[in-house]
Formats: C-alpha cells, sequence, structure tokens
C-alpha cells in the first residue's frame, strides 16, 4: 500500500512538472526592454540616433521613429519608447474589446 502511494505521488510530481514545462515552452519569451536598448544603443550614449535605430534589427524603430520621437530632439530615449510601448498596447487592447 506504502509503495502504490509513493509511485502515485512520483507519478503525480512528474506529470505536474511536465505540464509545467510545456507551458513554458509555448509562452513568448518576455524581452527585457534594457538589453533591447543597450544593443540598439552602439554608442552607449543613453539614446537612440536614426543611424543606429536603421541599423536595428526590427524595421519598425526606423519607420515609426518620428512618431516615436515626441520631443523632436532627433534621438529617442527610453522615456519615449516606453510611452510608444504603452501607446500600442492600450491600442491592441481596445482592438480586441
Amino acid at each position: 500500500m506504502k509503495i502504490n502511494f509513493l509511485r502515485l505521488v512520483v507519478l503525480v510530481s512528474v506529470l505536474t512538472a511536465a505540464n509545467a514545462s510545456a507551458q513554458d515552452a509555448t509562452q513568448k519569451p518576455k524581452r527585457d526592454p534594457e538589453k533591447m536598448f543597450a544593443s540598439i544603443d552602439t554608442d552607449a550614449d543613453g539614446k537612440i540616433s536614426k543611424d543606429e535605430a536603421a541599423k536595428a534589427e526590427r524595421p519598425m524603430l526606423s519607420k515609426r521613429f518620428d512618431e516615436i520621437d515626441t520631443n523632436k530632439d532627433t534621438y529617442l530615449d527610453k522615456d519615449e519608447l516606453k510611452a510608444f510601448r504603452e501607446k500600442q498596447r492600450a491600442n491592441r487592447k481596445q482592438k480586441q474589446e
């Protein structure tokens, strides 16, 4: 009886771990905004120039540079990018409703 109970506990543990692992694999990995910013800000001056944006992996940054650059100083800073991401999220959420 004790052996069967122990087997059941082990089986439940294994199935729970497998399920959690499967869920992790299906979820998109979250991107770290700080790391992304640092990878684009190649001269490490704390802002992204049009040239740096043009060289970024994602063409959206370059295409929408002027829209994101709300203070029109020809650079993107972390606050402008954060505000743009929040605006994009709000727009997506509104479309879903």
